[in-house]
C-alpha cells in the first residue's frame, strides 16, 4: 500500500480546495479585465469625442458600438467558455479521484476484486465498485452527478449546442434548465433569455453559482466517502505535553 493511498482523503481535500480557489480567482480575473476594458472604452470615446468634436449623441453611438463588442467578449464569450472548461475539469477530477479512492480501498481492505477500467459511464462504474465495500454514508450525495454528466457530455460532444443532442438528451437538458441551478439554454429558457451573440440559440449558458455548487458537491461527496472508509481528511500531529 502506498503512502498516498492512506492519505487519499487529505490529498483529495487539498486538491478540491485548490480547484475551488482556481475557479474563483479566474472568475475574479475575468471580472477585473471586464472593468478595465470598460474604463478603456470610456477613455477612448472621450478622446475621440474631443478630437473630432462629436456631439453627445455621436459619442453615445461610438460608445454603444464599443460596448457591444465588449459585452460579446467579456459577458458572454470569456465567461461562458471558462465555465464550460470548469464543468469539464470538475468531471475529470471527479473521475480521477474515484479511480484513486477505488485503488486505495482495494489495497487497504485487501479486496478480492480489482478496481474497474471503465469505458462507458465512468462515474457509475466506480460507484458500483465502491458499493462493494458497504460504506455507510448519505447516498443522495451522488444526486448532482447525473446533471453534471449530461451537461459535460453536451459541452464535449456538441460544443454546448443542445440541438445537436438526441431527443432524449435534449429533454434531459431542458429539465436541468428548469431546476434553477444556474444552467440555462439560449432561446429555450424563460428564466434566462440572453443568448450569447457569437452563437445561435440552443447553447448551454452557465452561471457562476452552478460551478461553485458543483465543486462543493464533489468536495462533500469525497469527504463523506473518506469518513465512511476511515480515511483521514487532515493531518494530525501527536504533541507530547509532558
Amino acid at each position: 500500500m502506498k503512502y498516498n493511498d492512506l492519505w487519499f482523503g487529505v490529498l483529495s481535500r487539498s486538491a478540491l480546495s485548490g480547484l475551488r480557489e482556481y475557479y474563483q480567482k479566474n472568475e475574479s480575473l475575468i471580472e477585473s479585465a471586464r472593468k478595465s476594458d470598460l474604463s478603456r472604452i470610456e477613455d477612448e470615446v472621450g478622446k475621440i469625442g474631443k478630437e473630432l468634436k462629436l456631439t453627445e449623441d455621436e459619442k453615445y453611438s461610438e460608445w454603444n458600438l464599443l460596448v457591444g463588442e465588449h459585452e460579446i467578449t467579456y459577458d458572454m464569450f470569456f465567461t461562458n467558455l471558462f465555465r464550460y472548461s470548469c464543468v469539464v475539469l470538475v468531471t475529470l477530477i471527479l473521475e480521477d479521484h474515484l479511480n484513486k479512492l477505488s485503488w486505495a480501498l482495494y489495497k487497504m481492505k485487501e479486496h478480492s476484486k480489482l478496481p474497474p477500467n471503465p469505458r462507458g459511464d465512468i462515474i457509475a462504474t466506480y460507484k458500483g465498485y465502491l458499493d462493494n465495500f458497504s460504506l455507510s454514508y448519505d447516498n443522495s450525495l451522488w444526486a448532482f452527478v447525473d446533471d453534471l454528466r449530461c451537461i459535460r457530455n453536451c459541452i464535449v460532444h456538441s460544443s454546448g449546442d443542445v440541438s445537436r443532442r438526441s431527443p432524449k438528451q435534449q429533454s434531459e437538458l431542458e429539465k436541468i434548465a428548469k431546476k434553477n441551478i444556474g444552467v440555462h439554454i439560449g432561446g429555450r429558457s424563460t428564466q434566462y433569455q440572453l443568448t450569447p451573440l457569437y452563437l445561435d440559440d440552443d447553447v448551454i449558458i452557465i452561471e457562476p453559482r452552478y460551478c461553485e455548487t458543483t465543486i462543493l458537491n464533489v468536495t462533500n461527496l469525497f469527504e463523506a466517502l473518506c469518513k465512511a472508509a476511515d480515511l483521514p481528511l487532515e493531518v494530525k500531529f501527536d504533541i507530547d505535553r509532558s
